[in-house]
C-alpha cells in the first residue's frame, strides 16, 4: 500500500499547480484534491471552469484561483498559446506541477463518415496541447531544480500497451477500440511523448504518464458496467498517492493493471470485448 507523501512540504507552499479540463471529470477531481492540500490552482479550459473555481472557493476559501478559458480545439491557431506563456511567466517558479488531463472523445460509426472537422478537433486536443503545455513548463521546472525545489509532470493518456508473453506472443500487444480511431490514435501519441519526456528528465522533476481503463465520470457513464471500471474520484485518490512515489507510467489502479496482465492468457477475447 502506497502512503500518500505530505505535497505541500514536497513540492512547496503556496505554489501553483496548472490543470487542463478542470471543469468535470477527473480534471474537476483533481483541482479540488490539490486545493484539498493547500495548493493554489490554475484552470486552463472552457468557462464550465468557472463552476470548478467557484465550488473550489466555498470548500477552501484561502486558496487562490485563476481561470485562463481556452477552446483546446483549436489549438493549432497561431498565438493559442500565446496568454497562457504570460501567465506562466508571472507564476514562474511557483509553478509546482503540471496536469495534462484535456482530451476531446470522439467516435464515429463508420469511421469514413465522420466529420472532418471532429477529426481535426480531435487531433488538435489530443496532440498539441500536452507537448506544447510540456515544452513551456519545463523550463520552469530546470530553474526550480537548480534551486532546490521538486517539480511535477503528471499526463493522463491511457491503456495503449499490454506486455506481450505466453499466448501474447503471437497476438498484437495493442489495446485498440473500434469506432474511437483518431481519438485512440491521440492517446497513443500521449502516451509514447510522456514516456519519452520521462527518459529524458526522470532526473530533474518527477514524472507521471497515467494509463487509465475505464474511468467513470459524469461523460462516460456508459461505460459503468465495463470490468473493472472506477469512479473518478477514487481514481483521482490513487494518482494522488503515487507522486512523488512512483515515477514512469502507471494504471494508477490494480483493476487496469490486472486486466492487461489477463489479455496475455486469453487473448482471443480482447477483440471481442473492445469492439
Amino acid at each position: 500500500m502506497i502512503k500518500e507523501l505530505d505535497l505541500s512540504k514536497r513540492y512547496g507552499n503556496n505554489t501553483w499547480v496548472v490543470i487542463t479540463g478542470a471543469s468535470s471529470g477527473q480534471g474537476r477531481d483533481m483541482a479540488l484534491a490539490f486545493a484539498k492540500r493547500n495548493f493554489n490552482i490554475l484552470m486552463i479550459g472552457s468557462k464550465r471552469t468557472d463552476e470548478t473555481a467557484k465550488e473550489i472557493q466555498s470548500l477552501h476559501p484561502h486558496i487562490k484561483t485563476k481561470i485562463i478559458y481556452k477552446d483546446f480545439r483549436k489549438a493549432f491557431e497561431n498565438n493559442f498559446f500565446d496568454d497562457i506563456q504570460l501567465e506562466f511567466d508571472k507564476l514562474n517558479t511557483d509553478i509546482a506541477l503540471l496536469i495534462n488531463n484535456v482530451g476531446y472523445r470522439v467516435g464515429w460509426k463508420p469511421y469514413h463518415e465522420m466529420p472532418d472537422k471532429y477529426i481535426r478537433d480531435t487531433i488538435a486536443t489530443g496532440t498539441i496541447v500536452q507537448s506544447k503545455l510540456t515544452h513551456m513548463v519545463i523550463p520552469f521546472f530546470l530553474q526550480r531544480k537548480q534551486k532546490g525545489l521538486k517539480s511535477g509532470l503528471i499526463n493522463i493518456t491511457a491503456q495503449c500497451m499490454h506486455s506481450n508473453f505466453l499466448f501474447g506472443i503471437n497476438n498484437g500487444n495493442e489495446i485498440s477500440v473500434p469506432f474511437l480511431s483518431v481519438y485512440e490514435a491521440s492517446n497513443a501519441f500521449g502516451f509514447y511523448h510522456s514516456n519519452s519526456i520521462y527518459k529524458e528528465y526522470k532526473n530533474d522533476f518527477d514524472i507521471l504518464n497515467i494509463t487509465p481503463g475505464a474511468v467513470i465520470t459524469p461523460n462516460t457513464k456508459c461505460l459503468s458496467d465495463t470490468i473493472f471500471s472506477i469512479d473518478s474520484k477514487t481514481f483521482v485518490n490513487n494518482i494522488i498517492k503515487m507522486i512523488g512515489n512512483v515515477n514512469g507510467y502507471s494504471c494508477a489502479y490494480w483493476g487496469h493493471a490486472f486486466s492487461t496482465f489477463l489479455i496475455n492468457f486469453v487473448p482471443f477475447i480482447k477483440d471481442k470485448i473492445l469492439y
